[in-house]
């Protein structure tokens, strides 16, 4: 009979409330990062290409950031690689590979991304930051629950 609930306990069926908590946390993170990575690289037609990366999505944010304090060359840099650090972001969460520091990660790139939009300061900015700071709680939220992961391909 005890051979029975040692079976049981690792069944998704037995466990806490924290677990599914992160479970749950973890999907929506990774599935917005790397739909958020990925959308960078779709054009108008709906079609994923280096093209609407390199010549829209990077274009524009050095454009819009030529107005501020930061150097250009920081704006640059930034803005080559935001698109393949959220897709990397998001796989290594929905993959459980080094999950705690993926979540950190998260967190400190949706910082980044609340800080130039700060820097912008328009009125689509203000509404752009309150929803990045929504995610952000929400990757709090995982890191704390994150002693409570069921799936981890590497620590």
């Amino acid at each position: 009979m005890p051979r029975k609930n040692a079976q049981r306990s690792g069944s998704p069926l037995y466990w806490s409330a924290e677990s599914w908590a992160f479970i749950s946390f973890r999907l929506f993170l990774g599935l917005l990062m790397l739909t958020a990575g990925l959308g960078k690289f779709k054009n108008q037609d709906g079609a994923y290409s280096f093209d609407a990366y390199y010549g829209g999505v990077v274009t524009w944010i050095v454009s819009a950031f030529e107005k501020t304090a930061l150097p250009g060359f920081l704006v640059s840099l930034y803005a080559y690689s935001i698109g393949y650090v959220e897709i990397l972001l998001g796989a290594l969460l929905l993959l459980g590979v080094k999950t705690k520091w993926a979540l950190a990660l998260i967190a400190l790139t949706l910082v980044s991304l609340a800080f130039g939009q700060m820097l912008l300061g328009t009125q689509e900015s203000g509404a752009t930051v309150n929803q990045i700071a929504i995610y952000l709680l929400v990757t709090a939220a995982a890191l704390y629950f994150v002693r409570h992961n069921k799936f981890e391909s590497l620590r």
